[in-house]
């Protein structure tokens, strides 16, 4: 049970002796989400327009809430909202109800087209979940401090001018991801002996550099803010927005220009499915609908801790200049052009393995 439901039931409790009228309401969902999706400004008009309650839990990581879903703990939920590769092998172990062709269209119609093409293509009906928010990954820095122009690539997190003042997000694959890049090695096809190796002398290098590992986005912010870190390494608008949206415009995700013929930005997604099977499968999606609809993309875009660009197109049109500025429109065409789409790493468990041992050699 989360804060607001917490909340709820107290006041339920506390006034049933002097209002009797109170009825709960007949039909519960169970959400499984990241931050923001259990806003309940957003949830409240869901359950006042269904009639239900949504019971929201939120995760810390879409690894962890994978393996607790692909592990048979679906069955205690009717909608998840996590990020999309691991929705992928959701879908592929066959735990996600069927998007209706009708839902399909209506996403496909207000999506910008770069999200038509990656996510909803026409020809390719068979994908069972539906795009909700993203944003980009690339060094993250404040121009109060350092120069926006040295921050084209990656190679400030090596240089020793910035030794221990490079944070380095503690979020599984995600600071490994831009070292990969850099190096000229594409993560998201299956690696080799080779291609470990040159990732094991880059983690090592890495290392001495001596960067401070940083576990939680706030942590992170005041680093950048304060100007005892000159970069962060594993994160991106997710982390920068919020700061700009409170007027720190000093603070920005920059996308780093291709290297060796590789793009070297990353365009993460997170997106919403109903879970196949359970009772009340058709709310379920309606609730993913919901997820998708104009005016909760704005909700869930602008109103949270974080703040996170939409696929809907027509959310663009509610911005208002600041919030326009405050999301980096300005560079989402260079972000999609110079970035890749976050995807399935297939070497990712012998990628963190290296990591790993890297990491404790260095300490």
């Amino acid at each position: 049970m989360n804060r607001r439901h917490f909340l709820r039931l107290s006041s339920i409790l506390l006034g049933a002796s002097t209002a009797p009228h109170v009825v709960a309401r007949p039909y519960s969902l169970r959400y499984l989400c990241w931050d923001g999706y259990d806003l309940p400004s957003l949830l409240g008009e869901f359950e006042q327009q269904n009639q239900c309650d949504v019971l929201s839990e939120s995760i810390n990581d879409s690894p962890a809430a994978f393996a607790k879903l692909s592990m048979g703990g679906h069955q205690g939920y009717d909608v998840v909202s996590i990020d999309s590769p691991w929705l992928e092998q959701l879908d592929q172990g066959g735990l996600l109800s069927p998007i209706p062709k009708a839902l399909r269209d209506k996403v496909y119609g207000q999506c910008y087209p770069q999200f038509r093409e990656h996510f909803l293509p026409q020809q390719d009906n068979d994908r069972n979940w539906l795009p909700t928010r993203w944003g980009w990954l690339g060094p993250t820095i404040n121009t109060d401090y350092v120069k926006e122009e040295e921050y084209v690539s990656y190679a400030p997190c090596f240089a020793r001018k910035n030794r221990g003042k490079v944070g380095v997000m503690d979020w599984g694959d995600w600071p490994i991801l831009p070292i990969a890049l850099y190096m000229g090695i594409d993560p998201y096809i299956p690696l080799g002996s080779y291609e470990l190796a040159h990732l094991r002398q880059a983690f090592r290098a890495l290392f001495k550099n001596q960067p401070v590992f940083i576990p939680d986005i706030s942590i992170g912010q005041k680093g950048l803010m304060d100007g005892s870190l000159v970069t962060l390494l594993g994160t991106g608008t997710y982390l920068t927005s919020a700061l700009r949206r409170a007027g720190f415009h000093q603070i920005k995700t920059v996308i780093p220009r291709p290297r060796n013929g590789i793009k070297q930005g990353v365009i993460w997604t997170e997106g919403s499915a109903a879970i196949r099977g359970q009772a009340l499968e058709s709310l379920a999606m309606k609730l993913v609908a919901f997820t998708t609809s104009t005016h909760a993309s704005y909700v869930l875009s602008y109103m949270g801790a974080t703040c996170n660009l939409t696929p809907n197109i027509e959310v663009e049109k509610l911005y208002t200049q600041a919030q326009r500025d405050s999301l980096q429109i300005e560079d989402v065409a260079y972000a999609w052009e110079n970035s890749q789409i976050h995807r399935t790493v297939p070497s990712i468990a012998e990628i963190l393995h290296v990591w790993q041992s890297e990491l404790f050699n260095a300490s």
